[in-house]
């Protein structure tokens, strides 16, 4: 293979598995040619910084808009028109989604021009731009078993969600410390305000316990939350953490959100979890993700209008004052684990493009 298009945008959760395919794709095909083709979110300057060529797309959501989606479907039409240019002049052998708006027109321009295709979901429910390409990309690539029939059976391959190669490399290792007491806050790289000031009112109670803290805030809140943590021991306070290899190998238990990336990383670390899943999230999708955790026994589920000092103690107590419970739930996540989900992925893209 010598030319492959992947399409995406908007969040980390769809970026950071698109990169990690791109990374296995070149492993595998030496001097290959790679094109990301995202909108105006990070996905440009990450893709940059990942060292592929990028196109950007003027292109947001239309569905849920009201009246504003009138000129978001003409931006769409727009995009489309550039996306049938791209494609035509890059001439990918193989064209892939990984969800998002911006990684609709790409995906409809190369099956226009007669590509393959193929599309890759992360969460559990899908969104509505692999929903409509599920249709006629030739596979459809998912991180969870489509239980709600949104694709046609015959397209669909069960591969798991990509994660980072340092993430997926430690499958099979096991926290060395007799009595856990690490705790990892994550919000995804945006943070997470309610969790976060939870997390800071608890703190008190928990450290009490002789727990260490390492909470990322996302950048908006990391100001305020460093303050309210001023004078207190055994914590660090970052608005984003870089090394994520890193802090999982330093955590015992993760509590964050319950975005599909952040799911797959703590299956693939064997780390327990408690979860608060964003309660505005499309179809609810965090919280099905979050369910599939919760059922293995790996992850404790809170929502959010529970979340509060009492519940999050709780929770935490549970898991951290019970070693042997502790270590029981990461097994538990392992097993929930797809570490070559990346490499499955690139493997399927290479045999459509063949």
């Amino acid at each position: 293979m010598k030319r492959v298009l992947v399409a995406t945008g908007g969040t980390g959760g769809h970026i950071f598995p698109a990169l990690a395919v791109i990374e296995e794709l070149r492993a595998m095909h030496p001097g290959l040619e790679c094109l990301f083709v995202g909108g105006e979110g990070p996905e440009g300057r990450l893709a940059r910084e990942a060292g592929v060529d990028f196109r950007g797309l003027a292109v947001r959501g239309v569905l849920g808009k009201g009246l504003s989606a009138v000129p978001a479907a003409l931006r769409m039409g727009g995009s489309l028109l550039t996306a049938l240019a791209v494609v035509r002049e890059f001439r990918p052998q193989v064209a892939a989604g990984f969800g998002g708006y911006a990684g609709f027109c790409p995906v409809l321009a190369a099956w226009m021009q007669r590509i393959p295709t193929a599309v890759h979901e992360q969460n559990s429910v899908p969104g509505a731009t692999n929903r409509l390409l599920g249709r006629v990309v030739r596979r459809v690539m998912v991180s969870y078993p489509d239980e709600s029939g949104a694709f046609p059976p015959g397209k669909v391959l069960l591969t798991g969600n990509p994660v980072r190669p340092g993430i997926a490399g430690a499958i099979g290792t096991e926290a060395a410390r007799v009595v856990p007491s690490r705790i990892l806050v994550l919000g995804g790289s945006q943070g997470a305000r309610a969790v976060n000031r939870v997390v800071v009112t608890a703190w008190p109670r928990l450290a009490s316990q002789g727990f260490e803290l390492r909470h990322q805030t996302g950048a908006s809140d990391y100001e305020s939350v460093r303050n309210l943590y001023r004078g207190q021991e055994r914590v660090t306070v970052e608005p984003f953490i870089q090394d994520m290899p890193e802090a999982y190998a330093w955590a015992d238990l993760v509590i964050g959100r319950a975005g599909a990336s952040t799911l797959a990383e703590v299956a693939c670390m064997g780390l327990p979890s408690v979860l608060v899943p964003f309660p505005h999230a499309t179809h609810d999708h965090q919280a099905v993700n979050a369910s599939y955790l919760e059922r293995v026994g790996a992850a404790v589920v809170l929502k959010e209008k529970d979340l509060n000092t009492q519940t999050l103690e709780a929770a935490v107590l549970s898991i951290l004052g019970d070693p042997e419970k502790c270590r029981a739930m990461g097994r538990a996540a392992r097993t929930q684990a797809k570490p070559h989900a990346a490499r499955d992925i690139a493997m399927e893209l290479s045999r459509l493009a063949a």
